[in-house]
C-alpha cells in the first residue's frame, strides 16, 4: 500500500504541470456558468403560483447534471487520460519507472486513481458553482417560490451515483490512452463513445456491449429519487466495465502488447478464453432485463406531500366510470393506503385535491409517491415494483415521428406502396422499442402490459390503415394494405387483454370491422347501429353500442335529432354505468350548444360589489375564461384588450373577463398590477362551474347573445380570423 501510495504522489506531482487540475475545475464551472450568467441580468419568469423549489436541486438536477455527465464528463476523461499517459510515452517515463522498487500494476493502477482524481474535482466544481451561483442569484432575484433548503443525503447520493458511472469509462479511456503511443486513437475511441450514445438517444436504443452505454442509462434517469435503488443498472454496468478494462489495460501495458498479454501460448489462449465467455456471460446477465416482480396479493400506495394547500385524504378510484377504490386520510402530510382486494391491472387514479395522478396498477403491487403540490400545479417523484410500465405508459407512443407525420400531413395518399412500406417499418421499429424496453434500472416491462401496449399497437395501425382507406379508395385493391402485414396486426389481437377490449381505439376497430366496403359507401352509422343491435345481450354489445351512440349524439348538430336518436337507442344499453355515461354526455352536449340557456352567473367586482350576468341581456357578450395562475390566459389578455377596444363602438358587442382563481386575493393583486378598462369579474365556487361544463382547459372564451343564451360555447381565440370573422358578423351600426 505504501507503494502504491508513493506512485500515487509520483503521478499527482507529473500532472501539475499540465494544467489537468484547471481544466477539470473549468469543465466543471462551465454549465452553470452558461445556465446562470444570463439569468443575472434577465431572470427567467417564475410566477407565484409556481411550485416552490430548492434552489441548489434545481440548479444541479435535471438536464444540466444529464448535459454535465453525457458530454462534460466524457471530454474530460479523453483529455485527462490522454495527457496523462502521452505524458510518459513521449519521455520514456514508463522505463524509467519500471526501474523504480515499484511493480507494474502499482504503477498502472495509480494512473486511474489519478484520472479518477481528476473527475472527482470536476463534479466538485460543478457541485460547488451551482451551489454558489444559485444562491447569488437567489439574491439577485428573490422569489417567494425559492427555497435555501440544502439536502445533504441528496447531494452526497447524487455525486456517488456519478462517479460510479464514469468508472467504466475511466478505465477505458486509460486503457486505449495507454497501448496507443499516438493520442489520436484514444481521442477517436472516445469520439466514437460520444456518437454511439448520442445515437442511442435519438433511436432510443443502447447496445449491451457498448461500454459508454451506461451514460445513456444515466442520461434517461438522472433523478435518484425517481429510482428504487440510488445504485442502480447504469452503476452496474459501469463496475463491470471498470474491472474488464483495469484488467486488459494491465496485462496489455505490463505484457508490452496484446498477443503477448493473451495469445502468447495455448495456456494464455484458453484462459483467455475461458475469461472471454465467462465476462460475456456475466454480462448477457447484468444487461437482461429483470423481469416484473410480484410483492405478492394486495396492493399498498404509500406517499408523502410537499403543499401548501389543506388536504385531508387521498382518494382512489377507476379510470373508468371513476369508481371509488379506496381513500385514505392525509397525517402529517404523508398517507399510506393498503387493500387485500384482487385489483385487476387496469388503469387508476390517484385524486389529491383537485390534481389527479394516473397509475397503471394490480394486485401485487407497491408505490411510493414524493408529490409536491400546490392550488395550480402538481409534480411527483416515484418509485415502484412497476414503474416500468409508468415510464412506459408516460412517454412512449404507438407511431415513429416520420409515420406521424405522414399520417398529419396526409401526403402519401396517392402513394399507398410508400405509405405501406413506412407503416411495416414503423411497426417493426415500435415492436423492438416495446419488446426490448427496461426502465433506468434495467426492469422489463410487465408481461401483461406488455401484452396489451403490443395488442393497443396494432389496433392503432390497424385503425390507421383504415383511416387511409376512407380518404382514398375503399373499392381500388391498389389501396389495400399488403396481407401478410394485415394478417400479423389481426394475428396480435385474437385474444384482446381486459385493458384493451375497454379501449376507445380497440372499439373503433371492432365498429369498422362490422361494416363491409359496400357499407361505408352507404350510410354507414344507421347500418352500425341496426347490426349492433343485434349481438346478443352482453357487456361487448354495451361497450360497441355506447361507443357508436357518444360518437353520434356528439356530432350531431340538430338538438331534436339528437335527442330522438338518444331515445331511440339508449333502452338498448344494459350497463348502468354506460348509461350513467350517455345520460351525462348528452346533458352536457345539450347545455353548450347553440341556443342553450346560460346560467345566470352571480359575480364579483372588484370593489365587493356583486352582480348578475343578466345584467348585460340584450348584447352579445365576450367572455373570456381565465386565472392570474395561467401562463397562456395572461399572454392571449392584451390580444382580448386590443380586441376590445376594436368594437368598442358597437353597442350590441360587449367584453368581459371572469376569473376563476380559487384565492379571491391572487385575483385581487393580480388586476393592482395588471388594471384593464374590461370590465373585470371573480365567479365563486368556479369548479363546480367548470366541471359541469366540463371545461377542462382555460383559456376559454364564450360568446352568449342578447337572450342570455349560448351563441358560441368554444369560441376561437382573439389572435385567430375566425374570431373576427364571427363578431363582424354580429355588429349593429
Amino acid at each position: 500500500m505504501k507503494k502504491l501510495i508513493t506512485a500515487i504522489n509520483i503521478e499527482w506531482l507529473k500532472i501539475k504541470g499540465l494544467g489537468l487540475i484547471y481544466i477539470a475545475i473549468v469543465l466543471g464551472a462551465l454549465i452553470p456558468l452558461i445556465n446562470f450568467i444570463p439569468s443575472f441580468f434577465k431572470p427567467d419568469p417564475i410566477t407565484k403560483e409556481s411550485l416552490k423549489y430548492s434552489i441548489f436541486e434545481a440548479a444541479i438536477s435535471g438536464s444540466s447534471l444529464k448535459y454535465f455527465t453525457f458530454f462534460i464528463l466524457l471530454l474530460l476523461l479523453i483529455i485527462a487520460a490522454n495527457r496523462i499517459a502521452q505524458t510518459d510515452h513521449k519521455n520514456n517515463g514508463w522505463q524509467l519507472m519500471e526501474t523504480q522498487p515499484i511493480n507494474k500494476f502499482q504503477l498502472y493502477f495509480s494512473k486511474y486513481i489519478i484520472l479518477l482524481t481528476l473527475t472527482f474535482i470536476c463534479i466538485f466544481s460543478y457541485f460547488i458553482f451551482n451551489i454558489t451561483l444559485s444562491l447569488a442569484e437567489y439574491y439577485i432575484h428573490p422569489n417567494p417560490v425559492k427555497l435555501l433548503t440544502f439536502d445533504m443525503v441528496w447531494m452526497l447520493k447524487t455525486y456517488v451515483r456519478i462517479v460510479a458511472a464514469i468508472l467504466g469509462i475511466a478505465a477505458l479511456q486509460l486503457c486505449f490512452s495507454v497501448v496507443f503511443h499516438g493520442f489520436i486513437w484514444s481521442f477517436l475511441i472516445g469520439l466514437l463513445g460520444l456518437a454511439s450514445n448520442i445515437y442511442s438517444v435519438v433511436e432510443k436504443k443502447s447496445f449491451f456491449f457498448n461500454p459508454y452505454s451506461s451514460l445513456y442509462t444515466f442520461w434517461n434517469a438522472p433523478e435518484i429519487r425517481d429510482l428504487n435503488h440510488f445504485i442502480s443498472h447504469s452503476e452496474y454496468m459501469s463496475f463491470f466495465w471498470m474491472v474488464v478494462f483495469l484488467i486488459i489495460g494491465y496485462f496489455w501495458y505490463s505484457k508490452k502488447g496484446f498477443k503477448n498479454a493473451f495469445l502468447n501460448n495455448k495456456k494464455q489462449i484458453a484462459i483467455s478464453t475461458v475469461l472471454f465467455i465467462a465476462g460475456t456471460g456475466l454480462l448477457y446477465c447484468i444487461q437482461k432485463p429483470k423481469p416484473y416482480t410480484s410483492v405478492g396479493s394486495g396492493t399498498t400506495i404509500t406517499g408523502t406531500l410537499e403543499t401548501d394547500l389543506k388536504i385531508d385524504s387521498v382518494k382512489i378510484v377507476s379510470k373508468e366510470f371513476h369508481k371509488k377504490i379506496g381513500s385514505v386520510a392525509v397525517k402529517n402530510n404523508s398517507f399510506s393506503w393498503s387493500t387485500t382486494q384482487n385489483l385487476p391491472l387496469d388503469e387508476y387514479i390517484l385524486e389529491i385535491g383537485n390534481k389527479k395522478l394516473e397509475v397503471i396498477m394490480g394486485s401485487g403491487d407497491w408505490f411510493d409517491f414524493d408529490i409536491h403540490v400546490n392550488s395550480t400545479r402538481m409534480t411527483f417523484n416515484l418509485q415502484s415494483n412497476r414503474k416500468s410500465d409508468q415510464v412506459y405508459n408516460k412517454t412512449k407512443s404507438s407511431f415513429g415521428i416520420e409515420f406521424w407525420l405522414a399520417l398529419e400531413n396526409q401526403n402519401l395518399n396517392n402513394n399507398p406502396e410508400k405509405f405501406y412500406e413506412l407503416a411495416l417499418s414503423d411497426w417493426k421499429d415500435n415492436k423492438r422499442i416495446l419488446e426490448d424496453f427496461a426502465d433506468a434500472e434495467n426492469n422489463a416491462l410487465s408481461e401483461g402490459y406488455k401484452t396489451y401496449r403490443k395488442q393497443l399497437m396494432a389496433i392503432q395501425y390497424l385503425n390507421e390503415i383504415n383511416n387511409y382507406r376512407r380518404m382514398t379508395s375503399w373499392s381500388d385493391p391498389k389501396f389495400a394494405a399488403p396481407k401478410i402485414f394485415l394478417n400479423e396486426l389481426n394475428e396480435n389481437i385474437l385474444k384482446p387483454t381486459p385493458l384493451l377490449s375497454k379501449n376507445d381505439d380497440y372499439l373503433q376497430f371492432k365498429l369498422d370491422q362490422m361494416l363491409t366496403d359496400d357499407d361505408h359507401r352507404s350510410n354507414p352509422d344507421s347500418i352500425l347501429f341496426a347490426k349492433i343491435n343485434l349481438l346478443p345481450q352482453g357487456k361487448t354489445k354495451d361497450q360497441l353500442l355506447s361507443k357508436h351512440l357518444s360518437k353520434s349524439i356528439e356530432i350531431q348538430t340538430d338538438s331534436t335529432v339528437r335527442n330522438k336518436l338518444f331515445a331511440a337507442e339508449i333502452s338498448k344499453v344494459n350497463g348502468t354505468d354506460y348509461k350513467k355515461m350517455l345520460y351525462s354526455q348528452l346533458e352536457q352536449i345539450n347545455i353548450s350548444q347553440k341556443g342553450s340557456p346560460f346560467p345566470d352567473l352571480k359575480l364579483l367586482q372588484d370593489n365587493g360589489s356583486s352582480q348578475n350576468l343578466s345584467k348585460y341581456k340584450g348584447k352579445y357578450i365576450v367572455i373570456d375564461l381565465w386565472a392570474s395562475w395561467c401562463g397562456p390566459c395572461k399572454q392571449i389578455r392584451p390580444v382580448f384588450e386590443t380586441r376590445s377596444y376594436q368594437y368598442r363602438n358597437y353597442e350590441n358587442i360587449l367584453f368581459i373577463s371572469i376569473s376563476l382563481d380559487q384565492d379571491k386575493s391572487k385575483w385581487l393583486n393580480y388586476l393592482k398590477t395588471k388594471p384593464s378598462n374590461i370590465p373585470q369579474y371573480w365567479l365563486e365556487n368556479a369548479e363546480q362551474f367548470m366541471n359541469k361544463y366540463k371545461i377542462q382547459s382555460i383559456p376559454r372564451f364564450i360568446i352568449l347573445d342578447p337572450e342570455g343564451k349560448i351563441f358560441n360555447f368554444n369560441s376561437p381565440f382573439p389572435d385567430e380570423d375566425n374570431f373576427v370573422e364571427a363578431l363582424d358578423k354580429l355588429k349593429k351600426y
